[in-house]
């Protein structure tokens, strides 16, 4: 009987923080309803404190107030959350990193907060943590990032098989997978399945607008998977449509030197050094690393 009482307080509880984050008297997300569900009373009192902490501006609560971190950033970037100049401006990775529980719970919160896609790379991180809070909330937040990529993930594929002529249905569908593919959220045969879905899709759309930019991206995504045979057939119709395109010498540098084709890239290489054709820095640069690198080797 006092079991049932209590669980019945706590959805009193749960209820009526909804209602007063509707009526933004609690100052909240509804991100931060999750934590009231899972943490009985202690989660209340999180929410009532990260509210106090909004309305005194001692904290952010919307996406402006942190800078956008997109999940094709170059790593080692860290996204810095922004404040008046008097204010202390911390990185968010470099905050997971401080011995301040604190500070840490605090980011956290700022992340659960805003828009929890934009900070897959810190959320993932944040699950590694040595601090227990900070490693549930990023938990809870992955949890709700994995349903609503599940959810996105079917619709997309019903929609593509319902209509695959839909204008821009394609490109979306594969944008979506690649980050769903880079977001660390799916691993195993699960991965692997939307990995050649995305090569499925990234092969249909080079037979509807071949380009170098989507050949690029099926190459080194059938490199990635070690599909050699198919990369190489991909790199071979990328040489008959854009022969002069750095993006297809340095496709097939990449292929030879992983099929370990030495007697092809020194030819590539030679052709580079002893052609009249203009090619970029980059692939001279490249080039020139390659030979530094086989002087080196036989010294």
């Amino acid at each position: 009987m006092i079991a049932l009482i209590i669980i019945l307080v706590h959805f009193f509880i749960v209820a009526l923080s909804y209602l007063l984050m509707r009526l933004h008297v609690l100052r909240i997300d509804k991100q931060m309803l999750v934590i009231i569900a899972c943490i009985p009373i202690w989660g209340l009192i999180s929410a009532l404190i990260v509210s106090f902490l909004i309305r005194t501006d001692r904290v952010g609560r919307n996406t402006k107030d942190l800078e956008v971190m997109h999940s094709n950033m170059e790593a080692g970037e860290t996204i810095v959350v922004e404040a008046p100049e008097s204010a202390n401006v911390v990185p968010l990775q470099d905050a997971l990193m401080m011995n301040d529980s604190a500070t840490k719970r605090s980011v956290m919160l700022d992340v659960l907060m805003s828009d929890t896609k934009d900070y897959l790379p810190v959320i993932n991180e944040a699950r590694m943590n040595d601090d227990v809070e900070v490693v549930h909330y990023a938990t809870t937040a992955m949890v709700e990032l994995s349903k609503e990529y599940e959810l996105r993930l079917q619709e997309y594929s019903t929609e593509y098989a319902l209509d695959p002529e839909k204008e821009g249905l394609l490109d979306k569908y594969i944008t979506f997978l690649e980050q769903y593919v880079s977001s660390n959220m799916i691993q195993g045969q699960l991965l692997e399945i939307q990995k050649n879905t995305l090569q499925q899709l990234l092969m249909e759309k080079v037979s509807r607008d071949p380009n170098p930019e989507i050949f690029e991206k099926l190459i080194l995504a059938l490199l990635s998977s070690r599909q050699l045979s198919i990369a190489d057939e991909a790199i071979n119709r990328m040489e008959e449509l854009f022969p002069e395109d750095d993006k297809t010498f340095k496709l097939r540098f990449r292929y030879c030197y992983m099929t370990g084709a030495g007697s092809k890239i020194r030819e590539m290489v030679n052709q580079v050094n002893n052609s009249g054709r203009y090619y970029s820095k980059e692939i001279r640069d490249m080039v020139s690393l390659w030979d530094d690198h086989k002087k080196e080797s036989s010294a």
